[in-house]
């Protein structure tokens, strides 16, 4: 199997975790206030930082893949 996402699929993800963050940690208003800003400046929809990301994400979902794959296969098939 293979995924990938593409920039603004990353872009998303990333979005919705961080709003899911800010919902559930908390934090100091001068901190939830920092990492609004870091999304929405540095991390721009189709910049350079969310291409870096993207290609980490898929390169890790890769990799997950690739480990699955190789431990189902150790497996015995009487369990």
């Amino acid at each position: 199997m293979k995924v990938e996402l593409d920039a603004d699929e990353t872009w998303e993800l990333m979005s919705c975790i961080v709003a899911r963050l800010l919902e559930e940690v908390s934090l100091a208003h001068s901190d939830r206030a920092k990492v609004r800003r870091w999304r929405s400046q540095a991390m721009q929809p189709g910049g350079e930082s969310v291409r870096l990301l993207a290609r980490k994400v898929n390169d890790d979902l890769a990799a997950a893949f690739e480990r699955k794959k190789r431990s189902q296969v150790r497996k015995p098939d009487w369990r």
